[in-house]
């Protein structure tokens, strides 16, 4: 039991420290941004230098890689794995040898705390080892549950900055920018306040710079994406610009678009939200409201009438026992 609050306690302070430290580093790139206004514009180069990796780091990664590889010769689930980590973010190579070595070692030592009690307690029961084998499927699923949260919020992220991105995409396109210049402006504009879509137009503008058609790069970018709204743009602006349209006028109508239909998603949840709050009325606040409404009634009914006692005699004229 000491343990398990000192535990609690220790990953109660590390996500403390770790959250202050993510907002006060956010806060500093952008405070730094706008002290030296030509040091994004200086950056703005599509291939940049990566930023240096700490050493131990790079040894975990190459330690659950190692361990990863035995599940690499099936090449089809690699390759559908490999998709699945490039719409959560993750595009490094050894990122699915990564991801099947985690859930080897989660596999290995989620149950390692069953394990030491039943070794202290001496009591091999038929009960442990099932808690033992359930911590072991759970920790050999909990990667897998993880990658899909993570690919959810990005996809989210990336839903909820479409608006802003078409925005400044109308904005450039109508200052007489090209297609591969607004490209390169939007991502370096939205560097800090969305990050995930400004690396996804970094990635297609080099695309687009290595000689792929525009249309195949955008393409691309809603299928690294996979999500619907990215798509609907990406449709939007193929179209516009097979029939002659122009570009600016259909993002900017369809910027519109794209808040209504925010609108309309934020007035669905709000509708579900009387039904989603029946669960907890009923099971959580609903009984402490019996109990202090009819609680006292129902002591007084067992004074005078019942002659109830329990632990003692109830002293008369007062609430509670004695």
């Amino acid at each position: 039991m000491v343990w398990i609050i000192w535990g609690t306690v220790f990953v109660a302070v590390f996500l403390a420290t770790f959250s202050l430290m993510a907002l006060w580093g956010r806060r500093q790139r952008v405070r730094d941004r706008v002290d030296n206004p030509g040091k994004g514009a200086a950056a703005a180069t599509i291939l940049r230098p990566t930023e240096a990796t700490h050493p131990w780091k790079v040894r975990f990664m190459d330690w659950f890689a190692k361990s990863g590889q035995y599940a690499m010769r099936d090449m089809k689930k690699v390759s559908s794995l490999r998709r699945s980590l490039i719409i959560a973010g993750f595009r490094h190579p050894k990122a699915p040898a990564v991801y099947f070595g985690l859930k080897l070692i989660c596999a290995l030592l989620l149950p390692v705390p069953a394990l030491l009690w039943i070794l202290i307690k001496g009591n091999l029961s038929p009960l442990y080892l099932a808690m033992t084998f359930s911590l072991t499927l759970i920790g050999f699923a909990l990667p897998t549950k993880v990658l899909d949260f993570r690919i959810s919020r990005r996809q989210e992220r990336l839903d909820r900055a479409l608006p802003d991105i078409v925005d400044l995409f109308v904005i450039c396109m109508e200052a007489g920018l090209s297609l591969n210049a607004t490209i390169n402006r939007v991502a370096e504009e939205v560097r800090d306040s969305y990050k995930d879509f400004s690396d996804e137009l970094l990635i297609t503008a080099a695309e687009v710079r290595t000689g792929i058609p525009w249309d195949e790069a955008f393409d691309n970018l809603a299928r690294r994406t996979e999500v619907q709204s990215v798509k609907s743009m990406v449709a939007l602006i193929i179209q516009s610009d097979r029939l002659g349209a122009s570009i600016a006028t259909a993002l900017r109508n369809h910027s519109d678009f794209v808040r209504t239909q925010r609108i309309l998603r934020a007035e669905e949840k709000a509708a579900k939200l009387p039904v989603k709050m029946i669960f907890p009325l009923i099971f959580c606040i609903f009984p402490a409201i019996i109990i202090v409404v009819v609680g006292p009634g129902i002591i007084h009914i067992m004074q005078k009438f019942l002659g109830f006692y329990l632990k003692g005699k109830m002293a008369p004229g007062v609430g509670r026992w004695k």
